[in-house]
C-alpha cells in the first residue's frame, strides 16, 4: 500500500500518476481518494514503485504504508523496518493529525531510537497549514531540513489519519534542487518567457510516450520543453518564428546536452509553426498569447485578441495534422483572458477539433479518480491570463 501526496495542482497530479501507472500496468486499488492525496494498494516492491516513479512531477511525496491502525500504539516504530546508520536525521509529516497525536507519535519513536542507541536528530516540519477541521493541522517538512540529499540519509514518516491512521515511510521525494540548477544555470534565461521545468515535465508525462521517439515544442520560445524533453530520453524539434528566441533555445539546449551527457538528438527550426515542414510522434507547447497586459483589457481588445489567435492556433494545428504520426498525442495549454467587466474570453475549441484533434477521454484510464480533461491551472503570479492544459489526440 502506498500513499501519494499530490502537488499543488492536484487534478493535474492525479493525472499525471494515472497515466504513469497505466503505462507501465501496474494494477491497484483505491483506498483513499483525497483532494490532498491518494492512497492506493499496488502489490509491488518499493524499488520498483521508485524507477516507475522517478519522473514524476506533480507528486510531492510517495510512502510506503507500512502500519495501519484504528489508535497510535508503539507499533508505529516496531513495524518500521528502518536500516538507520548511526546518525541520521528524522522528521514526521502529517496529515489531519492533532497536537496531542503527533506529541505521541513523537515519543515513540525517541524511546526507540535511544533504545536502538542511534544518533537521530527531530527536524520538526516548518510548513503548517491549518484544516478544515478543528485542532487539525497539515505538516508537510521542506526536505531540504533533513536530506542532504539523498532521501537515504534520512527518515521521513508520514502519517495521515482518516478513519484509521494510516503510517508511511517516505520512499520518494523530488529533489527541488534539480529544478533550481535547470532553471538558473541555463545561458539565456528570460523571465517572462519560461514555463516553469515543473510544469513542463509533468504536461511531458502527459504525453505517455515511449523513449527514443520524438517530440515537437511549435513555440519553442528559450528551448525550456526542449531540454526536459532531452533529459526524459526523447528526440526534440523546436520551433520559434522569432530569430532572438531561436538563438536562445539553441543556447540553451546546447547547454543542456553538454552539462546532463544528452544523447538524443534535437533540432531547432526558425519559422512559422503553421507551415513548417517536419515528423514528429507527440506535440508539447505553451504558445504564443499575445503582449502582457499590466491590467485587466476590456472586452472588445480580449475578443480582438482571441481573435488573432484562434487564426494562428487554427494554423498550428492543421500542419500537426499532417505532420505528426498516427494516434499522436497533444499535450498544450491555451488561455482566457479576463476582462475587466469579469467575462472570461476563450480560445475557440474549433482550432483544434475541426483541425483533426480531439480530447482524450482520460476517464477511462480509472472512472474512480475522477480524472479531468482540460484541467484549470493558476499560476502562483496573479496573471490577468487563466490557462487550461489540454490532453488531445489525433484523429485518424
Amino acid at each position: 500500500m502506498y500513499l501519494f501526496l499530490l502537488g499543488r495542482d492536484k487534478d493535474l497530479s492525479k493525472l499525471e500518476l494515472a497515466i504513469c501507472l497505466k503505462k507501465n500496468n501496474i494494477n491497484y486499488s483505491i483506498v483513499i481518494n483525497s483532494e490532498k492525496y491518494l492512497i492506493l494498494d499496488i502489490k509491488k516492491e518499493e524499488e520498483e514503485i521508485k524507477e516507475i516513479t522517478k519522473d514524476l512531477s506533480g507528486i510531492v511525496r510517495i510512502a510506503h504504508i507500512y502500519f495501519v491502525s484504528k489508535k497510535i500504539t508503539e507499533e508505529v516504530s516496531n513495524r518500521l523496518n528502518f536500516n538507520s546508520p548511526k546518525k541520521f536525521n528524522y522528521t514526521i509529516s502529517s496529515i489531519d493529525i492533532d497536537e496531542d497525536e503527533l506529541g505521541d507519535i513523537e515519543n515513540i519513536l525517541k524511546i526507540n531510537f535511544k533504545e536502538e542507541k542511534v544518533k537521530a536528530v527531530y527536524k520538526k516540519p516548518v510548513t503548517h497549514t491549518k484544516s478544515k477541521s478543528k485542532n487539525l493541522i497539515n505538516r508537510v517538512a521542506n526536505p531540504d531540513n533533513y536530506f542532504s540529499w539523498k532521501i537515504e540519509n534520512g527518515l521521513e514518516l508520514f502519517v495521515i489519519k482518516d478513519i484509521n491512521f494510516y503510517f508511511g515511510k517516505t520512499i520518494f521525494c523530488p529533489n527541488p534542487r534539480e529544478l533550481i540548477f535547470k532553471d538558473k544555470n541555463r545561458p539565456a534565461i528570460k523571465e517572462k518567457y519560461n514555463t516553469s521545468f515543473r510544469l513542463v515535465s509533468i504536461m511531458i508525462n502527459l504525453l505517455n510516450l515511449n523513449r527514443g521517439k520524438t517530440l515537437v515544442d511549435p513555440f519553442c520560445g528559450t528551448g525550456t520543453f526542449l531540454i526536459e524533453g532531452l533529459i526524459k530520453g526523447y528526440d526534440v524539434i523546436g520551433i520559434d518564428v522569432d530569430f532572438e528566441m531561436v538563438d536562445s533555445a539553441n543556447k540553451n539546449v546546447s547547454w543542456a546536452a553538454s552539462t546532463f551527457k544528452l544523447k538524443n538528438k534535437y533540432k531547432i527550426i526558425r519559422g512559422s509553426s503553421a507551415n513548417a515542414k517536419f515528423q514528429a510522434d507527440a506535440c508539447v507547447f505553451e504558445p504564443y498569447m499575445g503582449p502582457f497586459f499590466k491590467k485587466l483589457p476590456n472586452s472588445v481588445k480580449a475578443r480582438t485578441l482571441v481573435k488573432e489567435l484562434n487564426e494562428i492556433y487554427s494554423g498550428v494545428f492543421l500542419n500537426l495534422n499532417k505532420s505528426l504520426s498516427k494516434n499522436a498525442r497533444v499535450v498544450c495549454i491555451l488561455p482566457e483572458y479576463k476582462t475587466n467587466d469579469k467575462k472570461i474570453i476563450s480560445i475557440n475549441k474549433d482550432v483544434f477539433l475541426k483541425n483533426g484533434f480531439r480530447f482524450v477521454d482520460v476517464s477511462k484510464i480509472n472512472e474512480e479518480l475522477d480524472l479531468k480533461n482540460p484541467i484549470n491551472y493558476s499560476t502562483p503570479d496573479g496573471s490577468v491570463i487563466n490557462r487550461t492544459i489540454n490532453i488531445l489526440e489525433k484523429i485518424n
